[in-house]
């Protein structure tokens, strides 16, 4: 996927914070992609108003001809990034993974529901490790399975 359209999305779920848009920016720059206000947006520290830097975001992807994604299709690209990530290896508690979803609004299929449907903050602490492991497995089935119907 390309570069600008993950920031997009990372930004529209609340993964990269109005702060980090300067860096993201900079990233993007490196990445071949090039408009005034993302160069502008670049050279930003960081501390200014959360404002001004998400019009300076919203101006760049104006300037480079990308929309702002809708929020439901960026929530469903983060569950599947995170459902890859998990497959992958790359995440390897429930606890990330409940942290990486816990914060969207809407849920794609079978993936979220296993997920959230045994936890709960804390609730895990109480668990046998044989039920740790089969809600793992669980979870990871869904992914693969949520992953395996993007391809």
């Amino acid at each position: 996927m390309d570069s600008l359209r993950v920031v997009a999305n990372r930004q529209a779920v609340g993964w990269i914070w109005p702060e980090q848009l300067p860096m993201a920016a900079a990233d993007l720059l490196v990445d071949g992609h090039d408009s005034p206000a993302l160069r502008e947006l670049a050279g930003c520290s960081g501390r200014e108003q959360s404002a001004e830097l998400k019009w300076l975001w919203r101006r760049a992807l104006d300037e480079l001809g990308a929309a702002e994604p809708e929020q439901e299709d960026a929530e469903r690209w983060a569950l599947r990034e995170v459902a890859a990530r998990l497959v992958s290896g790359e995440i390897r508690s429930m606890g990330e993974v409940m942290a990486a979803v816990g914060g969207l609004e809407s849920a794609e299929g079978e993936f979220v529901r296993v997920v959230g449907e045994r936890c709960c903050d804390g609730c895990v602490e109480y668990w046998t490790p044989e039920q740790i492991r089969a809600w793992e497995a669980e979870a990871r089935a869904a992914a693969a399975a949520l992953v395996a119907e993007g391809r």
